[in-house]
């Protein structure tokens, strides 16, 4: 579904989701960190890509959400299909 085939309160629902803060210490907001667990596979990377885990609690209260987005991203890659760019043994 593209942004044009959402409702109006489909898109006011994604954006507060965006806006929900991940790091309270910092205030950064989801919207923020999720290009970082796109581009990332480590805590000290989205870390070190979105600011996040810098702040007084110095990554206590983020660090077990970016690790369950990171996991849900993994899993998502894990139960994606394999693209068969090179015949299997089977059809040699």
């Amino acid at each position: 579904m593209t942004n044009k085939e959402l409702t109006k309160e489909e898109k006011e629902e994604r954006i507060k989701r965006l806006a929900t803060v991940v790091c309270i210490c910092k205030g950064i907001p989801l919207g923020k960190v999720l290009p970082a667990i796109k581009a990332c596979d480590t805590v000290e990377d989205v870390n070190r890509m979105a600011g996040t885990g810098s702040g007084g609690c110095h990554g206590e209260r983020c660090g077990p959400r970016i690790r369950m987005l990171l996991k849900k991203k993994h899993d998502l890659q894990d139960s994606r299909p394999a693209t068969r760019d090179t015949a299997s043994d089977k059809d040699e």
